[in-house]
């Protein structure tokens, strides 16, 4: 009985301590996120981008497939209209 005990209260422990790593691994990262996205924010706007698109990729490929699809279409389309509204100043008469 007392053997038991002493195992549920290690274990207790062993947790505890694995619990209190999660905690500082993860406050960890969010510090370091938050201090690279004030030193580079370009970068970790890529980076959180690309993660964000993998964890898409594997949950949803479909839906991944349709929002690459109508991101690139927005892209191409805003092109055009700045493309345009640019030719219309340059071309101006004087």
């Amino acid at each position: 009985m007392m053997d038991r005990f002493l195992l549920l209260v290690i274990l207790c422990v062993g947790l505890a301590v694995l619990r209190a790593v999660a905690i500082v691994l993860i406050a960890s990262v969010v510090l370091g996120l938050v201090v690279s996205f004030i030193t580079r924010p370009k970068q970790t706007l890529v980076f959180l981008g690309t993660l964000t698109l993998s964890a898409l990729t594997v949950a949803q490929p479909i839906a991944c497939i349709v929002a690459m699809t109508t991101f690139g279409i927005a892209v191409v389309l805003a092109r055009r209209r700045r493309n345009r509204s640019s030719e219309r100043y340059l071309n101006a008469p004087h």
